[in-house]
């Protein structure tokens, strides 16, 4: 982060009246998204939390940090494509799913 991030950072940390670390739901708020987007970005290493978590562990995440990837359009396009990624085989599998079960009931008929 440059310098004059930083201040640009801090200046909106100041008047936003955020805490220093955030937990993932405030993060996905902050986002416009789930929590579950949050957990796909930390897999994907999209997302940083602060100490070393377990999995299960909750995730704290720097406010000032945030702020500053918020600013950051190339990081927001790679946030949307990771998430949309995500979903789009998500949906990809559970439909292909769903034709396999249909032809075995129908094989079944």
């Amino acid at each position: 982060m440059n310098s004059d991030t930083i201040h640009v950072a801090m200046r909106t940390w100041a008047t936003k009246e955020l805490p220093a670390r955030l937990h993932a739901t405030q993060v996905a708020k902050l986002l416009n998204c789930s929590s579950e987007d949050v957990a796909i970005l930390v897999s994907a290493g999209t997302l940083r939390p602060l100490g070393k978590p377990r999995p299960s562990a909750v995730k704290y995440f720097s406010t000032i940090e945030l702020i500053a990837l918020f600013a950051d359009r190339d990081w927001l396009d790679e946030v949307t494509k990771t998430v949309s990624s995500y979903w789009r085989r998500k949906n990809e599998r559970r439909k292909g799913a769903l034709v396999a079960t249909r032809a075995a009931a129908l094989q079944l008929n």
